[in-house]
């Protein structure tokens, strides 16, 4: 009888472990796909945006303390200005139709001031083009070619001295051009800038996404940017 009990209350241990160890398996498996499912949304530019960004203390959340000794501090004199002829100058460029330096101001001059929907022409350098051709190679990988019979093979004829490049000359050049436009203002000085371009590559024409944060200051007057002065890049082959 003893040994029934013993039986008994052995399998029902097992029992209840097993069924703790598949609850914890379960409740594992929903974090890990909470967990994933957050970093599948999460964003690269996120970090750059002025609403995520931590409320810093201010000095107008602390209360005054008053002075232990009170003053009389009394007011001064009024004295009467005297004006000269440096007064009568203006060497401002502030509420002036001439200068583009302010926002609103552009009877006389080229608007610089960039809003959403407004069209930018990215240059790609050097730079971004090694970056587009290596999402190429990973979206579409090449397949390994068979091995050829060495001793079929001819010996290959010496290569001819590579002619060295000019780097500076590289790196200043366009190679392509991207048509974006400016889908977000991150904050004051900077902007997020989608666009799309078909590329030809392995005999197929591919689908790419260049996403970028560049500064205001970095857009030139012919409405280009340059990708040398990207802050931040993404780029998705799409098809």
């Amino acid at each position: 009888m003893r040994q029934l009990l013993i039986v008994i209350s052995m399998l029902t241990l097992s029992s209840c472990a097993n069924y703790i160890n598949k609850m914890h398996s379960e409740f594992d498996r929903d974090d890990g796909k909470v967990t994933r499912r957050k970093r599948e949304k999460a964003d690269t530019f996120d970090q750059f945006r002025n609403s995520r960004r931590n409320p810093r203390g201010s000095s107008t959340a602390r209360g005054n303390v008053l002075p232990a000794v009170k003053r009389n501090y009394g007011q001064r004199a009024s004295q009467k200005r005297r004006y000269t002829a440096n007064d009568l100058v203006d060497n401002t460029n502030s509420a002036s139709l001439w200068s583009g330096a302010g926002n609103d101001n552009y009877l006389f001059t080229k608007n610089k001031w960039k809003r959403n929907g407004d069209i930018v022409l990215i240059n790609v350098k050097s730079e971004l083009k090694r970056l587009i051709s290596l999402e190429l190679k990973r979206a579409f990988p090449s397949m390994p070619k068979k091995k050829k019979d060495k001793t079929a093979a001819a010996p290959a004829a010496p290569a001819p001295a590579a002619q060295p490049k000019d780097v500076g000359a590289e790196k200043g050049k366009t190679y392509d051009k991207v048509s974006s436009v400016i889908v977000e203002e991150i904050s004051k000085d900077h902007l997020l800038v989608r666009g799309q371009k078909f590329l030809l590559y392995k005999n197929g024409k591919h689908l790419i996404e260049i996403q970028a944060l560049v500064s205001r200051k970095d857009i030139l007057d012919d409405d280009t940017v340059d990708s040398t002065s990207f802050l931040e890049s993404t780029i998705q082959v799409l098809r």
